[in-house]
């Protein structure tokens, strides 16, 4: 049998496996014994062992042994040919190696009645002392021959032969060894009692905890699938419960700090002042920065603009320098940015479009060119409007798990905040005041300068091309508002769904389910895209009658006739004696940026309540209260009881280890019921 069964586990070659050959053998008179026979240990391969190579099989023994030697309740055995020289045996070195007390290993001597020679007693108390033996550890035993096993000798004359040899080797010296294969078997069966009694304790507490190990990972595991009807039992439960913790992520039962960028939709102004600019030109000592008026913190960013005068026939050249947070959690950064240069009565503009910088990256232009710059006189105004479109953030480890942790309220609350902030970045409150904004208006009024009306009379086209200029920007903003929601919406439902239907154990079902989730979202996500298009098309239509509008413009004229209270900084270098003292033009115009400001401001907060109401309406409220249940029921329930078994049905591996942990847990069930027994048994006794 034995034979046998290693031919099938290491095939005809006598190849090398560590898989253990299980035996039971059954004697009427035979003493309960476990036994483990380990390999020989040997240096010279066969060409199917190990590949032919005799260290790779080396090791592979020894691994092999160490693995069952190294407990410190296996008892060592050396089986030892009473003809080799036991100082050279590898098994007597490795129980050495493995147990240097010697309190674990003990010496079978076989083939004694072939030690020709005088002196084998003396060889084997040699090894006693060189091992530090227990002598009632060290046996000298002669087995059955090959000749007497081809025979069939019977097994107690083998015996009788075995103590008359015995008896004449004690009689010629006083061995102080055991003697005889039934002396080693009763010692043999004290050891492993006394080691049982010893150990047993710590073996029912390892009982104990491998089968709570076990039974854990069979609930894991779940149970086999059912038939047809407990399948879509199953599948409905999942479906109801994943859908109704998500209605509860919406409606908001915890609390917890959203994660953003911060930085998306970002728009601010850095402006810097050459009070000479041809003197500058004349010495060309490179960049000039203004760290006074450099941005010095944006998010955690840092932008600082610097101007390159350059000699005479050579264009003004500037830079902005952008420098990322100190966590370096930032990959890259995509931003636009609009130049604008005064100088007297000249204006230049220069815009640029997206460019994507990395940390200490510059951006640069000719801002002004050769012949416009030689004719520059005086001081002369630089001035930078950037608009962040988007950061792209390093991967990092955990981030998901952080932020799948955030309730989804909490999650679109935060996209919202985000939004409006992006939305009041774009312009401050400071822009439309300052010198620059009134210049971009002298500039389009000059254009028109000289038509049909009173004196001073501005085109109604005016202010309505300055807003469709500022409004350039708001499908950016809108878009990343959007895609925020879409992607907090999916990341949700994708870790609801992997819980609720479980991954690991349903991988055909879970596919399903998380396929038929995106495909909603997305169709959900088109349907909003035209949505906030049309928001957007309404607003190309310069018109309210919301009172809102006006009183922002009388408070405005407000604060500017008020010479007595502060007034915000924005407002600060404008006074109604001031204005009285502009032309008739000069006058408009200052009624056109309050106008403008008031009409922005209005526009925002009604842009921003459509915006998310129906981003609200479109991916969360729809998709979730009403569109999802029905979509999943009918992806999975509208299959034959066939098709819901399959998507029930787990993946091999899993089988397979459902099968190992259920046999390896029945194993342990058994051996815990034997010890009960033995303890009943005992309290008898």
């Amino acid at each position: 049998k034995v034979r046998e069964y290693t031919q099938k586990a290491a095939g005809d070659g006598k190849d090398i496996r560590d898989e253990p050959i299980e035996l039971k053998i059954y004697r009427i008179d035979q003493d309960d014994l476990t036994l483990v026979d380990l390999p020989g240990i040997t240096r010279v391969a066969l060409n199917d062992q190990a590949g032919g190579d005799g260290r790779k099989l080396e090791k592979m023994i020894l691994d092999m042994c160490k693995k069952y030697m190294a407990p410190e309740q296996s008892i060592l055995l050396n089986v030892v040919s009473a003809m080799v020289d036991f100082s050279t045996s590898a098994s007597l070195q490795l129980s050495r190696e493995l147990d240097p007390t010697g309190d674990r290993t003990m010496i079978c001597v076989t083939k004694v009645d072939q030690h020709k020679e005088d002196g084998l007693s003396d060889k084997i108390h040699s090894a006693i002392d060189m091992m530090k033996l227990d002598p009632e550890h060290v046996f000298a035993v002669r087995n059955r021959s090959q000749q007497e096993n081809n025979d069939q000798v019977p097994l107690n004359e083998v015996r009788d032969l075995e103590k008359r040899i015995l008896d004449k080797i004690s009689q010629d010296c006083d061995v102080g060894y055991g003697l005889g294969v039934g002396s080693l078997s009763k010692q043999l069966v004290k050891i492993q009692y006394e080691q049982i009694v010893h150990t047993l304790p710590s073996v029912r507490a390892a009982i104990r905890e491998q089968i709570e190990e076990l039974e854990s990972s069979m609930d894991k595991l779940g149970e086999p699938v059912g038939d047809s009807r407990a399948c879509r039992s199953k599948v409905m439960h999942c479906i109801e419960s994943s859908i109704s913790e998500l209605q509860d992520e919406v409606l908001g039962r915890t609390s917890s700090a959203p994660v953003s960028d911060g930085m998306t939709g970002a728009s601010f102004e850095i402006a810097l002042t050459i009070e000479d600019f041809q003197a500058e030109r004349k010495k060309s000592l490179g960049q000039i920065q203004n760290d006074n008026t450099s941005i010095q913190d944006v998010g955690g960013f840092v932008f600082t603009l610097m101007i390159h005068p350059n000699k005479k026939k050579e264009a003004t050249v500037a830079y902005l320098r952008v420098v990322f947070h100190e966590d370096n959690s930032v990959a890259s950064m995509a931003l636009s940015y609009e130049i604008t240069v005064s100088s007297g009565k000249k204006y230049f503009s220069h815009k640029i479009g997206r460019k994507f910088v990395e940390s200490s990256n510059v951006c640069f232009c000719d801002c002004i060119s050769a012949a416009d710059a030689d004719n520059i006189k005086g001081s002369t105004t630089f001035q930078v409007n950037v608009f962040v479109e988007k950061l792209v953030l390093k991967k990092q480890e955990n981030n998901t798990d952080d932020y799948q942790s955030i309730m989804l309220c909490a999650q679109l609350n935060k996209l919202q905040d985000d939004f409006v902030s992006s939305l009041d970045k774009l312009y401050s409150n400071h822009y439309f005041f300052s010198s620059n904004f009134r210049k971009k208006l002298q500039h389009e009024v000059s254009a028109c300068r000289g038509g049909v009306g009173l004196p001073g009379a501005v085109g109604p086209h005016v202010p309505v091309n300055i807003l469709k200029t500022l409004r350039q920007k708001l499908p950016i903003v809108a878009a990343a508002y959007r895609d925020g929601v879409q992607k907090a919406v999916l990341q949700k439902v994708d870790n609801l769904v992997d819980r609720h239907f479980e991954s690991k154990l349903y991988p055909k079902l879970n596919v399903l389910i998380i396929d038929s989730c995106k495909s909603l979202v997305t169709q959900q996500a088109s349907i909003l895209v035209k949505q906030h298009g049309l928001i957007l098309e309404w607003e190309e239509s310069v018109c309210s009658s919301n009172h809102y509008f006006m009183d922002t413009v009388q408070s405005i004229r407000s604060i500017i006739a008020d010479t007595e209270n502060d007034r915000p900084s924005y407002l600060k270098h404008l006074s109604e004696a001031s204005i009285k003292l502009m032309s008739n033009e000069d006058q408009r115009i200052m009624d056109m940026q309050i106008e403008i400001f008031a009409y922005w401001k209005l526009m925002k907060k009604r842009l921003a309540d459509y915006m998310i109401m129906s981003t609200h309406s479109v991916m969360v409220h729809k998709p979730i209260n009403i569109m999802l249940k029905p979509a999943l029921l009918e992806a999975t329930m509208s299959h034959g009881d066939t098709e819901i078994v399959r998507l029930l049905s787990p993946d091999s591996t899993i089988v397979r280890r459902r099968n190992d942990v259920s046999r390896r847990l029945d194993r342990l069930l058994k051996a815990r019921s034997s010890l009960e027994e033995w303890d009943e048994k005992a309290q008898l006794l």
